[in-house]
């Protein structure tokens, strides 16, 4: 008689499969079983043995301990740049990985006063997708002033951002589609916004978060059917892209130190301001700064100089780096030998898996069998004890 694994969940199964983008067939292949017991197992109606638990771990590169341990489900919306169904099963591996990121958070807080939540409302959410143009632009300068910011240049976006409590992460999303997203647990919790490694690319990130900043203030009490629908998808896609425009570009110091409408004019900001020629000519439309035939020439210009792909200056610009997170977790290995064994003992992932979430130096955890509680200790952020 076989005994199955009395704390097995089906739930954790079938994450982890799609945390790994495989089909159940795949995953069968894998483990060497049948697919007819990968959906038993799935659906809770059977339970393998340890010797197929264990078989089912390795394929996934998991510890066997992580399919007996309970997460919590993503309830609120996640804002994704795209709804297309070329994307469903890259959306499906971001948000089982984005549970594993949250499950992360949560361990983390036990130990660093995470930081303080500095997301006001500022627009009004009963009405938020009839917003005009002229509201997003005054919503990007409320934001400015909420975070003390004046209208030139930002040197950090990521830094910004973690210093008003959204954290950020930077992960391999394995879609060149799929740019970033953001999530917000709850109003007591911090907002996470995950940026793709796909494409290293320091304008290209530095939008992508402002947008999703965007969604934060703007959309944070839209529901999961609202932005579903095509229609308001599409307006409020529309809505953060205006706001990161904005936000990145205020509009009376960016247009005054554009010299002339021209590629050349944009390309010597671009250092300054951190932002794709693209973007600075976007930008020029939003705010009717150009006419609609100097605009086409310009984009017909930029497309000639193969600019819609590779801008210069685009592999020389560092890539900002999310530091609150690595940071905690090296704080947390510096009060002692003991704290690795910990780690690894609350967290049910492998050693490079945390790594790779986290964004810190590969090999930082290492591996270790030892399961030895720590007393953790308190630190505060921004790091002082």
């Amino acid at each position: 008689m076989r005994t199955g694994t009395p704390s097995f969940r089906g739930d954790q199964l079938r994450a982890a499969r799609e945390a790994r983008s495989l089909t159940g067939a795949a995953l069968a292949d894998l483990a060497n079983v049948t697919r007819s017991a990968i959906s038993q197992y799935e659906r809770g109606e059977q339970k393998p043995s340890p010797t197929v638990l264990q078989k089912l771990a390795d394929a996934l590169n998991l510890p066997g301990w992580y399919f007996c341990t309970e997460m919590k489900d993503i309830s609120s919306p996640v804002f994704y740049r795209s709804f297309a169904s070329a994307l469903q099963r890259a959306r499906l591996r971001a948000e089982r990985r984005l549970e594993w990121l949250v499950e992360i958070v949560d361990f983390v807080s036990e130990s660093v006063e995470l930081p303080r939540v500095n997301v006001p409302e500022i627009a009004p959410h009963d009405d938020v997708l009839s917003l005009s143009d002229d509201d997003i632009e005054e919503f990007a300068t409320k934001v400015r002033r909420t975070w003390g910011l004046g209208d030139g240049p930002l040197s950090s976006v990521v830094t910004l951002a973690e210093n008003n409590g959204i954290l950020v992460a930077r992960q391999f999303l394995d879609s060149d589609k799929l740019d970033a997203f953001s999530y917000w647990p709850d109003q007591d919790a911090c907002p996470i916004v995950v940026l793709s490694t796909d494409k290293e690319c320091a304008v290209r990130s530095r939008f992508d978060l402002a947008h999703e900043i965007g969604h934060l203030f703007l959309h944070r009490h839209l529901k999961r059917e609202q932005i579903s629908s095509p229609k308001n998808f599409k307006t409020i896609e529309r809505q953060a892209n205006r706001f990161a425009g904005a936000f990145l570009l205020p509009s009376k110091t960016f247009l005054q130190e554009l010299v002339s409408m021209s590629l050349d004019a944009f390309l010597a900001l671009k250092g300054r301001w951190k932002t794709s020629v693209s973007l600075m000519l976007k930008r020029c439309e939003d705010l009717g700064a150009v006419n609609e035939d100097v605009a086409t020439r310009l984009w017909m210009n930029l497309a000639r100089r193969g600019w819609r792909k590779r801008e210069p200056l685009d592999d020389s610009l560092p890539v900002e780096q999310p530091k609150f997170l690595p940071r905690s977790f090296e704080l947390l290995l510096s009060t002692g030998p003991e704290a690795r064994d910990h780690i690894l003992a609350r967290l049910p992932w492998r050693s490079d898996e945390i790594e790779a979430l986290v964004g810190m130096e590969s090999g930082l955890l290492g591996v270790t069998d030892k399961e030895q509680q720590l007393t953790p200790k308190i630190f505060r952020f921004p790091w002082t004890e």
